[in-house]
């Protein structure tokens, strides 16, 4: 059975750039960067702690403030630094 309501993965950037102009958003969002924060969240704690974790994760980036290359190394350093509380999790 096919669940219709499962975006399929190519569909991605277009439901992003639909997303981020409804929103308001004029960042540009590493999507491989965020999945990898969720994938790891959700193996190393909880499945449920997967949007959560991602959630905060944007949160801390908004009240970093930045944009551009700057934004792009913060969500690099908050990622690794949320997959690194993740892994310790399960250890």
């Amino acid at each position: 059975m096919t669940d219709e309501r499962r975006l399929p993965p190519e569909a991605l950037d277009a439901w992003l750039a639909e997303l981020t102009a409804h929103l308001g958003v004029d960042d540009t969002i590493a999507i491989g960067t965020v999945l990898d924060v969720a994938r790891d969240v959700a193996h190393d704690v909880a499945r449920p702690a997967a949007p959560l974790s991602t959630f905060v994760l944007g949160l801390a980036l908004g009240r970093a403030g930045l944009s551009g290359d700057a934004g792009a190394a913060e969500l690099d350093r908050l990622a690794a630094a949320v997959s690194e509380l993740a892994a310790r999790h399960t250890s």
